[in-house]
């Protein structure tokens, strides 16, 4: 019952803030201030509620869409704090029915996925980061969405655009800013699993390995071209469209693939 009452909590203050967003952005107005209170009320339903679906129970449920709805959990609190701090709402308007989308699918295809991650903090760290970088990595394909598509509006004459998504400049610094962070925890996640226990590393599935280390690579080449050749705009967002989705594609493809397929 209480999960159940977090679950309409929360979808209908996502809904609320989305219409009431897409209102007044599309018309050209600016957010009020009760837009980032009633977000983070929003936040805490929502994390309440990934909370009670991953350690409600004996053990962790680490289960493919309770693993997704935490995924856009912290991508939505990564935005809140935008909002709060910067001003800055072109992530929100994208970011919010996917998180909807999270808390519906882990209501009606909650799957099951136990673990025991008490008094294995290595296993946690590992989880933990890579979760966060596929959370920012998210964000960061989703920028790269609407760098693409804020450049392809202003070849246009006169320019088709929204002028909530703010400058071309501004949306592809924040973009290397999250494909930088995302980067970073998505090595370090990497780089946990050669200490991980054996049994668990020949758990991984053949396609999850290898499309991440795909991913990484491609992100791994655009870092270095951003920062030693000046890669940037569309060139950036393309390449990093690619690296997230095969990271997404591996992860959650082989969740997939492992709890709904093969189960």
């Amino acid at each position: 019952m209480l999960v159940t009452s977090l679950e309409v909590i929360s979808i209908l203050l996502y809904l609320g803030i989305f219409s009431y967003s897409w209102q007044l952005l599309s018309q050209g107005k600016t957010l009020s201030s009760h837009t980032g209170w009633v977000l983070l009320i929003a936040l805490i339903t929502h994390g309440y509620l990934c909370y009670k679906l991953i350690d409600g129970g004996e053990g962790q449920n680490l289960g493919l869409f309770n693993i997704f709805s935490m995924t856009t959990w912290l991508a939505m609190c990564l935005v809140g704090w935008n909002l709060f701090r910067h001003k800055a709402h072109s992530l929100l308007l994208v970011t919010l029915p996917i998180a909807i989308i999270s808390i519906i699918e882990a209501a009606f295809l909650s799957g099951s996925s136990v673990i025991t991650l008490s008094g294995k903090p290595l296993n946690l760290l590992h989880i933990f980061t890579g979760i966060a970088a596929m959370s920012i990595l998210l964000l960061s394909a989703l920028q790269s969405a609407l760098v693409l598509y804020l450049d392809r509006g202003l070849k246009h004459h006169p320019a088709a655009i929204h002028s909530w998504l703010g400058p071309l400049q501004g949306m592809e610094r924040y973009l290397i800013q999250l494909l930088t962070v995302g980067f970073i925890l998505m090595s370090v996640s990497l780089f946990l699993v050669l200490w991980l226990p054996n049994e668990l590393k020949s758990a991984q599935a053949i396609h999850k390995i290898v499309l991440t280390i795909a991913s990484w690579i491609i992100l791994a080449s655009l870092m270095f071209g951003r920062y030693i050749r000046g890669w940037r705009g569309v060139f950036a967002a393309k390449w990093s469209l690619l690296g997230v989705f095969l990271l997404l594609l591996g992860y959650f493809g082989s969740k997939l693939v492992i709890e709904y397929i093969v189960n």
